[in-house]
């Protein structure tokens, strides 16, 4: 195991949280960079985002976030004013990261893909299905579609390019 953090971009796993979850789904999200992991609005601190959040790096190394403390409110007075109308004031946090054992890249195209296909509505792409943009898709097509990209990527950082249509180098 290595002393250093995560290099980023990178997949942060956790629990769906929140009063209309679904007990037991797991989510994922990408994380940009340090300071992406290191803020979160008031929803994901109340409801514990990321507490116990399993944080896989481009090379397949992973954290768990053991610990979250709350060092406040930041951004600008106008962003915070705006933000606190609307009950999303962004916070600083302080995690305690400890590295657990590395995954093999397929153990994670499947967590990918086991999150997609059970939480929907997260990947859905209305437009699509709609036929907003040409005909109609189905939306299980469209998931499969996106599972099978999943798959298909050699690497952490294709598997984001697929998903999140970057084109950040290896």
């Amino acid at each position: 195991m290595s002393s250093e953090g995560p290099a980023f971009p990178a997949l942060g796993f956790y629990l769906n949280v929140g009063p209309a979850a679904i007990a037991g789904r797991e989510k994922f999200s990408l994380i940009w960079d340090a300071e992406d992991l290191s803020s979160c609005n008031s929803w994901d601190l109340k409801y514990g985002k990321y507490l116990g959040m399993l944080v896989v790096d481009r090379h397949c190394r992973a954290w768990r976030v053991a610990s979250v403390v709350d060092l406040g409110i930041i951004g600008s007075f106008w962003e915070r004013v705006l933000r606190f109308v609307f009950q999303q004031s962004m916070h600083a946090l302080s995690q305690e990261l400890v590295e657990v054992e590395a995954f093999a890249l397929e153990q994670i195209k499947e967590r990918v893909c086991a999150s997609i296909q059970g939480n929907p509505d997260d990947w859905r792409d209305d437009e699509l299905i709609a036929g907003e943009a040409g005909p109609p898709r189905d939306e299980q097509e469209l998931l499969d579609e996106m599972c099978a990209a999943v798959r298909g990527a050699h690497s952490l950082v294709q598997l984001i390019n697929a998903l999140y249509e970057e084109e950040i180098e290896e």
